[in-house]
């Protein structure tokens, strides 16, 4: 392959991840002919960096979201984030955690326990579904609404109408809750954490008991992980 074949199938793959799903729409942003691009496409689907999805259209295949998540965990995200996880923990005597997208789990990559003396199960390096924790949700919020009803629908014990509508909500506002969603009497304000072109790449969740993370303190949560969440970004940009 040529160098600007190369080049032409990597312009393809980046017009995908910023969301255009059709293969007019990405002969027209990337103004190749028809032809060229589907030549492309067909090669990149074969070779599972594509595929096509009914009812959303091209998305980033298996190998891209093994290679994406293979880059997040050699990037410095950890050690970038790390100071800025104990500085939130100090801050809200909570449990600390950041996890990253991996196929439809998340990822816990770090975590810092709180102060307070709870015990949470989670560990560095568990895989939990994505919509069934708030870390995860926050990491769907981009997500088209049909990926948002696999998901939850994937969890028998979630009332798919209640957690669509939570989700609407959480998109809109940036921001996701766990009540109680994963363990009985645990709650959590999850924030994501984006890049430079506004996509999320991993997400920030402060965690605790009922008894000390009531609806005002949650909502009181939000603008406090948010600001370490930019911090974050723009470290890693």
């Amino acid at each position: 392959m040529s160098n600007q074949a190369l080049l032409k199938a990597f312009k393809v793959i980046d017009a995908i991840a910023l969301g255009h799903r059709q293969l007019k729409d990405i002969c027209i942003y990337l103004d190749l002919p028809k032809s060229t691009v589907h030549r492309i496409l067909q090669g990149l689907i074969e070779a599972r960096y594509i595929r096509e999805v009914h009812g959303i259209g091209l998305v980033l295949g298996t190998k891209m979201i093994q290679l994406g998540i293979r880059a997040q965990q050699d990037m410095p995200l950890k050690e970038i984030a790390r100071p800025y996880l104990h500085q939130l923990a100090e801050l809200t005597l909570d449990t600390v955690h950041l996890g990253i997208k991996d196929e439809d789990e998340v990822f816990y990559l770090d975590k810092i326990p709180g102060k307070r003396q709870i015990q949470m199960r989670s560990q560095i390096g568990d895989r939990l579904p994505l919509a069934g924790t708030g870390l995860g949700k926050a990491l769907m919020l981009d997500m088209p609404k049909t990926e948002w009803r696999r998901l939850i629908l994937s969890q028998k014990d979630l009332d798919i109408d209640v957690m669509m509508k939570r989700m609407e909500l959480y998109s809109k506002n940036n921001f996701s809750y766990d009540l109680e969603d994963n363990d009985d009497l645990v709650r959590c304000v999850s924030i994501p954490i984006r890049n430079k072109y506004g996509n999320i790449i991993a997400a920030i969740s402060v965690t605790s008991i009922k008894e000390y993370m009531s609806d005002d303190r949650m909502k009181e949560l939000i603008p406090i992980i948010t600001d370490y969440c930019r911090k974050i970004s723009e470290q890693l940009n």
